[in-house]
């Protein structure tokens, strides 16, 4: 692919929400959940306004030393590999970004211990009173029976 490549969040894929310190995401389809904080959370809360370019980012970054660029394409290149954000090539967008503050490497923790609870189907997993269970396997809840 030539041109400059622009990241944008995979919004029909999950869902997230910002706490105190931290945003969480929700990815529906493998049930995994990631938590960003600092400046991951950063980037994540500035791709909610729009797509963004490595150097955009790392431009919107306070002191940021040489490496920024290749940490930040790593950190991007962890979220498309989980189907959080997407890539978009020779995206039209304006490329000025609110402060990202002092440089931190960005990172995400990403946990699967909730993997079965969320992709439990309560409508059609239940037993023969209609409580609901979950699935038998390790793989996403069947559809409808």
């Amino acid at each position: 692919m030539d041109g400059v490549m622009y990241y944008a969040i995979n919004s029909p894929a999950l869902s997230h929400n910002a706490f105190d310190d931290e945003t969480i995401v929700i990815h529906f389809a493998t049930g995994n959940y990631f938590s960003l904080r600092e400046m991951a959370e950063r980037i994540w809360q500035r791709l909610e306004n729009q797509p963004l370019t490595v150097s955009a980012i790392v431009d919107a970054s306070e002191d940021a030393p040489p490496e920024a660029a290749s940490e930040v394409e790593d950190f991007l290149k962890q979220l498309v590999k989980n189907d959080l954000v997407c890539e978009l090539q020779d995206h039209a967008s304006p490329e000025s970004v609110a402060s990202l503050g002092a440089w931190r490497t960005p990172a995400m923790e990403v946990f699967d211990d909730m993997k079965n609870m969320l992709l439990g189907d309560v409508i059609h997993d239940t037993d023969k009173e209609g409580w609901p269970q979950m699935a038998q396997d390790d793989q996403a809840a069947p559809g409808p029976r």
